[in-house]
This record gives structure tokens, sequence and C-alpha cells, in this order.
């Protein structure tokens, strides 16, 4: 009969470094998930939520206004009767929603920087901790804030790499038409798919953001269908969940605009639904992300065998396993 093999605990750095196939690499998503819940979570509700919820109210504010907008705009005939009841184009940059704009753009930017800061620094923690302990917050924020100028220089050098190629694209455009963008498209997938394990990369290895570039587009060699494949299939399954987390702000849409039921037309319904979503993406995120972190660990250790040493480091260095409840170390048993 052969040994029952225990679910990875992911409280040691071996369980991280392994070769796993497409599946797997599913599988140990969910599997993290479920033995790190609660010191995870923790994590993301105390870094990312807060502005999370600023981009939250954000699009709540702008969302509010683009519905009062809707019936306005489905009773004009001709422009005398759009202006007579109200409505003019400039409604859509009404205070309220340049403001709703704002807190959105800022706060889920920089949600999305500490969300992926968090995860994988929750991670790089947990492989360097004992495996007796819990993480704590402390530990994970003081890892992310020592590395976070190194990974806003990522971000400005993305930032420069995809503006010099909107304007190679623009230029081309303009002197080649539109049947270049079809030239251009899976190159563009290419880089795009190969930038997905940019961030692992940054927060789990110490080299500069030059070389993490470079070591990407190394790693991911020979196995970017999978890569892809990996990624969309995460956020599918991410979307389909963050339907439920939708739901409420449909309700409203349909009391407000379908039904015109009174008092759904408040701004404050709008950013609570909205937030309720807001906080379902946060959460669902953390799969995509934790996805791509597999993938990373997988093809390093395909191409580089470092969870293969650090097992085989380890051979003698635990105290020995007994398998049998029923005898001693020190007892021959039955044969």
């Amino acid at each position: 009969m052969s040994p029952i093999q225990k679910k990875p605990t992911f409280t040691r750095e071996a369980d991280f470094r392994r070769e796993r196939d497409f599946g797997a690499k599913i599988g140990a998503t969910f599997e993290f998930v479920a033995a790190q819940f609660k010191p995870l979570f923790q994590c993301v509700a105390y870094f990312v939520l807060p502005a999370a919820l600023v981009g939250g109210i954000g699009i709540g504010l702008f969302m509010s206004n683009m519905l009062g907008m809707i019936p306005q705009m489905g009773q004009r005939t001709g422009s005398a009767t759009t202006i007579s009841r109200g409505y003019s184009g400039t409604d859509a940059f009404s205070a309220s929603s340049v403001v709703g704009v704002g807190l959105a753009s800022i706060g889920f930017l920089v949600a999305f920087l500490l969300l992926s800061g968090t995860v994988y620094g929750f991670v790089r923690v947990r492989m360097s901790t004992p495996p007796d302990e819990v993480v704590q917050p402390a530990q994970v924020w003081a890892f992310v804030w020592s590395r976070l100028g190194r990974i806003v220089r990522a971000w400005l050098l993305l930032g420069v790499v995809m503006l010099v190629g909107t304007g190679v694209v623009a230029g081309c455009l303009a002197l080649l038409g539109p049947g270049f963008v079809f030239l251009i498209f899976f190159p563009m997938m290419w880089a795009i798919v190969c930038l997905t394990l940019y961030f692992p990369i940054l927060w789990i290895e110490d080299g500069g953001v030059v070389a993490a570039l470079g070591r990407a587009f190394y790693l991911i060699k020979g196995k970017w269908w999978s890569t892809l494949g990996l990624y969309i299939i995460m956020s599918f399954i991410t979307s389909t969940i963050n339907y439920v987390f939708i739901i409420p702000f449909y309700g409203l849409m349909a009391a407000r605009v379908m039904l015109k039921v009174p008092g759904f037309d408040s701004e404050i319904l709008s950013v609570v639904t909205m937030s309720i979503y807001v906080l379902g993406w946060v959460f669902t995120a953390v799969l995509p992300l934790l996805a791509m972190l597999f993938q990373y660990f997988n093809l390093v250790e395909r191409k580089e065998g470092l969870g293969l040493r650090l097992l085989v480091d380890s051979l003698g260095q635990g105290p020995p396993q007994v398998s049998s409840t029923t005898y001693q170390p020190d007892e021959e048993g039955e044969y």
C-alpha cells in the first residue's frame, strides 16, 4: 500500500520550489490560500483594503453621476429638448465625477501596488520563517516597505517602455496605416505574457529592476503558452467569482434606472455597492497573482533546480520521522 501523501502546508521553502504541471499549479494556488488563509488575508486587509476602498468611493461617485445621466439621455429627442431637460455633455465632467475619477485612479494604483507586494512579500517572509511560527503582519510590512523603492522604479521603467512603445506604434500607424496593428499584435501579446513573471521575480529575488526584466523573458522561454493558459484560466475564475460582488450594483442600477424606485438615487448607495465590489476584487485578485508565482517557482525549478538542492541540503538535518504508531524505532516489528 502506498503511503498517503499529505497536502503541502506551505511553511517551508521546499513546499514552494517544486516542478508542477498545469493542473498542479492551479491546485497549489487554492491549497496555499486554504493553508495560509488567516495570516495572508489579515495582511491584505491591513495593507491593501484602505487604498482599495478609496478607489471604490471614487468609482462609486463617478458611477452615481453616470446613472443619473442615463434617464436624461434616454428621454432626449433633440438638442433643444436635451438642453431644456437640463442635460449637457459637460455633466460627465461634474465636480463629483472629476473627484471620483481622481480617487479611483490613485486608490486602485496604490491598491494594486500594495496587493502584489503584500502577496509576494508574505510568501517571501513565509519561506524564511520557521515552520512552527505564524507570519505576522508587522513582518510582512517591514519586508514590503524596505523594497517599495525598487518596485516604484520598476513601475517607472515599465511606464517609460510603454510610453516609448506607444510613440513608436503611433508613428508606424501614421506611416503604414491600420494594417500595422496586426503586425505588432502578437509581439505585444508575447511581451505582456512574459511580464506576468516580472513582479514575482522582483519580490522573490534580490536583483535589479532591469535584470528582473531580462530574467522574466529568460524563464518563460519554451513555456509561453502554458503561462498564457494559466493566466487566462485563473483570470476567468476570478472574474466569475467577482460577479457575485457586482450583483448589489446591478440591483441598484435596475432600481434606479429601470424601476425608478424613490430613494435609490443617493450617491451613498452607489458608493456602498461599488465598495462591496472592490472588496471582492481585492480578495479574489490574490488568485492570479499566486498562480503566476507558482508558475515562476515551476520555471525556476525546471531550469535551475533550486528546490531539489534545498531538499538535498536538508537531508539529515531534521529529527528522524517515525511513520508507524505501533512500533518504536528500536523494535523490529513483524516480518
